[in-house]
């Protein structure tokens, strides 16, 4: 193998510069840390407690995002995916305009495979030459099979994150129901913009250029290239009432390697044999999202809500992290009946029953099958106050709208519930 470079630094800088001048990854970011944010203010009107974690959570996800972004990378320059700068500029410009229309489009495999079609249809139609555009020759341009490949990687990285840091992602929301009462639900809030780097059509004199021996699968020895670092934006928010987090992140697995496998099978069969095997497979990508996307909220729908108010004991909806009803076992959904052999119906009956017994706490809950498990432990000093269970009461107040969303950063469309109007009638006189 033999490689050569014509201004190592110029290269480097070009590639960073690539990355932080490209307005989708702040955006993405920014828009990120808005949802998170709005979690805190919720929390603490509903629960007197701040659950989610804006600072560490951000950091440790960016920190996992980038190492992911370096496998991806490695991939990508191995398979030879080689794009241009207008293409990267495209492709940010359409993910920040579908983003607009609807935060889950601006998702980078939606907005490839949507920048893929319209790339096509204005081939077909010759727009560049009819309407005497010149800008429009880059989207007749747009390399779909190189871009495919991009989001093969980009829906590998979505399920292996989905593996990688979940439980800081599942979040406590109250909602209101369809009849005006008050349900628990668990919010799944994951979304990342990664680096990712691959080989771009050079800009200037500065490249690289491979001579001899092992290169990039398909790429022409001799030919001068550079590398770009582009965001690739992706994630999963939504809001579970029936289905539990865990299980619906078990379809979402399979749901995202099926469109690695057709974004990665378009990327193959364009270069082997016809670039317009590209495009059919951009269109399958648009409708298995959609289509998974429907058949989830139907199912999550068809199901009975499991975090309601239950007149047995108190419903638990969350449990925080290295608490002690997260150290004894108590999980989202269980019914808490019994304190230290005290019945309990509302969070003053707990921590009642706890002040009986400072030293010791004897839980008795109902599991998701109606099961009674005795949960028992010790309490340490400083214990005792840190229960860290959040529970669903019955209450008319109005909280988050019921709806159901499914997507990248789906959730910022939740909003509050309006309170019902009372209509006070006055008694005639006689």
């Amino acid at each position: 193998m033999h490689l050569t470079a014509n201004g190592w630094w110029a290269i480097v800088s070009i590639a960073i510069l690539s990355f932080l001048l490209n307005p989708l990854h702040y955006l993405s970011t920014g828009f990120v840390i808005w949802d998170l944010v709005r979690n805190v203010r919720s929390e603490r009107e509903w629960f007197g407690i701040r659950v989610t974690r804006i600072g560490q959570t951000l950091i440790l996800r960016y920190a996992r995002a980038c190492l992911v972004g370096l496998v991806g990378s490695i991939a990508l320059f191995a398979c030879g995916v080689s794009v241009t700068w207008q293409s990267i500029a495209y492709v940010s410009a359409m993910s920040i305009v579908l983003g607009v229309i609807r935060s889950r489009f601006a998702a980078t495999p939606f907005a490839v495979a949507a920048a893929a079609v319209i790339s096509f249809c204005a081939r077909q139609a010759h727009l560049s030459r009819v309407i005497g555009w010149s800008w429009l020759h880059v989207v007749e341009s747009f390399p779909i099979g190189a871009w495919l490949a991009i989001v093969a990687v980009s829906c590998c990285a979505e399920c292996i994150m989905t593996f990688w840091g979940v439980r800081d992602a599942i979040l406590p929301a109250l909602l209101t129901s369809r009849r005006g009462r008050r349900i628990g639900a668990l919010k799944l809030q994951l979304g990342y913009a990664m680096p990712v780097a691959v080989w771009m059509h050079p800009l200037g004199g500065h490249a690289l250029m491979w001579q001899s021996g092992f290169h990039p699968w398909r790429m022409p020895l001799g030919q001068p290239i550079e590398i770009g670092i582009l965001p690739l934006v992706f994630g999963l928010h939504a809001v579970f009432t029936g289905l539990r987090p865990q299980g619906a992140l078990t379809h979402v697995r399979w749901f995202d390697l099926v469109r690695a496998m057709v974004a990665a099978a378009g990327f193959v069969l364009a270069r082997l044999y016809a670039p317009l095997l590209a495009v059919w497979a951009a269109v399958a990508l648009i409708l298995i999202a959609e289509v998974f996307r429907f058949l989830w909220r139907r199912i999550d729908a068809a199901v009975e809500p499991l975090y309601t108010p239950n007149n047995r004991g108190v419903r638990v909806l969350y449990t925080i992290r290295g608490s002690l009803s997260d150290k004894i076992g108590i999980r989202p959904g269980e019914i808490v009946t019994h304190v230290n052999q005290s019945p309990v119906h509302t969070e003053y009956d707990i921590h009642f029953a706890m002040e009986q017994n400072p030293a010791y706490a004897r839980f008795q809950v109902l599991d998701a099958d109606g099961e009674v498990r005795l949960l028992s432990s010790p309490i340490f000093e400083g214990e005792r106050h840190d229960l860290g269970l959040l529970l669903v009461v019955s209450s008319d107040e109005p909280a988050l709208r019921l709806i159901r969303p499914f997507g990248f950063l789906e959730t910022i469309y939740l909003r509050r519930a309006k309170k019902p109007h009372v209509t006070v009638t006055q008694p005639q006189a006689e």
